[in-house]
């Protein structure tokens, strides 16, 4: 490996020129298998981050949802937007576009990067009789999939007197 000059009282040892090309270019070889390698990894790692915003998307609207129909006192439905007063006076709106959906309060503007298709509102009562639901049906499309979310608001004998009373 290193060669060195016998009859010179002045030598060096150190490698030949053909060991040094060799070298390099095994290395170039290990670090274009890395390139590739990393890449791969890193377009897989793209690809489930986006899987997972979409999911991460879809809980976070049905949370909001279900607790801002639950702590809320009136829920009024138009077109592709939804209106929630609370008990206290706060407003929180939902508008619902093709690609995203967002949620304004008085202080925080939150984005949902879900699809809309379509959204049903119908009235439906229990079993019974004894109690009137708002029901709100959003078909959405998650990871390339259409879902169905469904939401229920309970109406009041009062709303329906107020209902009945305009």
């Amino acid at each position: 490996m290193y060669k060195t000059i016998l009859n010179s009282q002045n030598s060096i040892p150190a490698f030949s020129i053909i060991e040094t090309i060799i070298s390099m270019a095994i290395t170039a070889i290990i670090m274009g298998v890395l390139f590739v390698i990393f890449s791969i990894i890193t377009g897989r790692t793209l690809d489930f981050k986006n899987q997972n915003e979409l999911v991460n998307d879809t809980n976070r609207l049905t949370y909001s949802l279900n607790k801002d129909i639950f702590e809320k006192d009136k829920m009024t439905v138009l077109m592709r937007e939804i209106y929630f007063d609370g008990y206290s006076g706060e407003k929180i709106t939902y508008r619902f576009s093709e690609d995203y959906i967002l949620r304004n309060t008085e202080t925080f503007i939150d984005t949902f990067r879900i699809k809309l298709n379509t959204m049903i509102l119908d009235t439906v009562r229990s079993e019974s009789k004894q109690s009137a639901f708002q029901k709100i049906k959003l078909k959405i499309e998650s990871n390339e999939e259409i879902v169905d979310l469904q939401f229920y608001k309970r109406i009041y004998p009062n709303e329906l007197l107020q209902t009945l009373k305009k």
